[in-house]
């Protein structure tokens, strides 16, 4: 009478016989037997991620790992836009007809700069998703909107940026001086001498170097100790933008 093993003598015979057989393939065979096996694992991971995921759900993944890791990769059935680039602040108010902008959007992302909504220039994001543009050329005295989009690879366009806003002056800001008067002599104990004026709203100003009261309206006073003799003053108004305005004036003093 054969005697049939059961439980968990049967599965331990059963691995001795695949134990056997895998001992007699030889290293050819091991190898391609391996990479058919991992071949199956993919294949399976492949269903069951469509099957959970779906196409779009893959493409998805796909973007956010070339997101962090810079690398290109297919863009088949990629549909989602690429989010606004971000510019890096600047100035808002400039004298030079040129800017440097610079920010950030998805890497490998053409990147389009609008001025004053007209297209002015294309460049590429790095991997770490930066862009520059060097050299850009303001056109308009005054006020200049800088906006830009960003095209992925797939040919998706996001919305507009935020605006960037830089005003182009190069007129120096206006400085007059109200007292004291050009040549204006001075006598007596009293050796202080008050300088006023007028000159644009948000501009500093310094008299001799000291940096004075400038009030919303552009008034300004500081005060100066005058010595026995002939005083020198300067007054320099400076605008956001950088632009200078000088007078010079002089006046005399006696005890």
């Amino acid at each position: 009478m054969y005697y049939r093993p059961r439980g968990k003598y049967a599965i331990n015979r059963k691995r001795l016989r695949l134990s056997q057989s895998w001992k007699t393939l030889g290293r050819d065979d091991r190898n391609e037997l391996v990479n058919l096996l991992k071949v199956l694992g993919i294949t399976i991971a492949v269903i069951a991620a469509l099957y959970f995921v779906g196409i779009k759900g893959l493409t998805y993944i796909g973007g956010f790992w070339n997101l962090f890791t810079g690398e290109t990769g297919p863009t088949i059935g990629d549909e989602m836009a690429p989010p606004p680039p971000t510019f890096n602040p600047v100035s808002p108010y400039t004298k030079n007809s040129t800017v440097a902008i610079t920010g950030f959007a998805e890497p490998a992302a053409e990147i389009t700069l609008y001025i004053n909504g007209i297209e002015k220039s294309k460049a590429t994001t790095e991997a770490g998703g930066t862009f520059s543009f060097s050299g850009v050329v303001l056109p308009t005295e005054g006020k200049n909107v800088i906006t830009a989009t960003a095209t992925d690879r797939a040919s998706n366009i996001s919305q507009k940026s935020a605006e960037l806003i830089v005003t182009l002056d190069k007129k120096p800001p206006t400085l007059t001086i109200t007292k004291p008067k050009d040549g204006q002599a001075f006598s007596g104990t009293d050796t202080q001498i008050h300088v006023e004026g007028k000159t644009e709203a948000g501009t500093t100003v310094k008299v001799n170097e000291i940096q004075a009261t400038v009030l919303a309206d552009g008034i300004f006073k500081s005060t100066l100790v005058a010595k026995e003799g002939d005083n020198k003053i300067t007054v320099v108004a400076t605008d956001k933008a950088g632009n200078e305005k000088k007078v010079e004036l002089s006046i005399t003093y006696s005890p």
